[in-house]
């Protein structure tokens, strides 16, 4: 009877081996949610050296300059607003603004010559470098204001469809 094994030996190896197995199975593949319900936290793995973690001190600590801190308010002093002469309603000078001060430049250096074709022609130039900003300059604006200016200041009369209308030659 050596031999023999009974029931209940080999139940309980049988029942050994059955959670030796869903030990090993539960602890190999069922880790994280095993150790989420433990409420076991694993070491924290950094990606960065413990080198790289210590403070190094390169450079001490910035020393103000003098005469610069906190003042008290009692210590500041102003002085009262003083209007001065620039309007708010200033706008930056555009190509249309430089076109005519150009043009207004042109008249003043035919003042004295009598070729109206060639200050038309000389002006038909001048629109055609501003012609990338035709859609920023109002031609018949500037046309009208060059009027203005050079009627007294050109010895020849420009007839109003003698100027040109657009920027195209």
């Amino acid at each position: 009877m050596l031999n023999a094994i009974s029931w209940q030996q080999y139940f309980t190896a049988v029942l050994l081996l059955t959670v030796a197995w869903y030990a090993y199975v539960g602890l190999r593949y069922y880790q994280p949610e095993l150790q989420a319900f433990l409420k076991i936290t694993p070491p924290v793995k950094s990606v960065v050296p413990d080198v790289a973690n210590e403070k190094i001190v390169v450079m001490g600590e910035a020393k103000p300059e003098a005469d610069t801190g906190l003042y008290a308010a009692e210590e500041l002093l102003f002085a009262g607003a003083e209007p001065d002469d620039i309007s708010d309603q200033t706008l930056p000078l555009g190509p249309a603004d430089d076109l005519l001060a150009e043009a207004k430049v042109l008249v003043d250096a035919y003042g004295e010559n009598d070729n109206k074709h060639e200050f038309l022609s000389l002006f038909k130039l001048l629109l055609d470098k501003y012609e990338v900003f035709a859609d920023e300059i109002s031609l018949p604006a500037i046309i009208h204001s060059l009027q203005t200016f050079a009627s007294g200041k050109l010895p020849f009369e420009i007839q109003a469809d003698e100027w040109p209308l657009n920027f195209a030659a």
